[in-house]
């Protein structure tokens, strides 16, 4: 959890804001239900609509990034400057799983080069079945 970045942007600190900064640091991708329901087993009293205001101001200080991986709910995750990586889905639990590839990195500039494009960012989400669920099918 970076509380720097946080103070950085002006934003008031409180302690609803920082427990759930460190439920990121202890799970990579987080909706507001899951979000409610940890802090609740922690004993936190915080209302869905406060995770909502405090999610959407950490998404507008790019702090967190959302995804809508599928159509239920938002998923977000910190941002984390200079590093990228693509998302493998699970369309029948909604696992994600985060991926780097240096080979389809450089694909997608030579692509962009061929078509005198110049990426600026990207996001790359493939989805299928994980190995669990996979079993669970056979």
């Amino acid at each position: 959890m970076d509380l720097q970045n946080l103070k950085n942007t002006g934003t008031k600190i409180t302690k609803h804001k920082i427990a759930i900064l460190q439920l990121f640091d202890l799970y990579k991708h987080l909706d507001a239900s899951k979000i409610l329901s940890l802090l609740t087993n922690q004993g936190t009293d915080i209302s869905l609509a406060t995770i909502y205001r405090i999610l959407a101001i950490f998404e507008a200080n790019n702090i967190l990034e959302k995804h809508n991986f599928n159509d239920d709910q938002a998923i977000y995750e910190l941002i984390k400057p200079n590093e990228h990586h693509d998302h493998l889905i699970c369309v029948k639990c909604n696992k994600v799983i985060e991926f780097v590839d240096c080979k389809i990195e450089r694909l997608q500039e030579k692509i962009a080069k061929e078509n005198n494009f110049k990426i600026v960012n990207h996001h790359l989400n493939l989805y299928g079945i994980c190995e669990d669920c996979d079993k669970i099918q056979h």
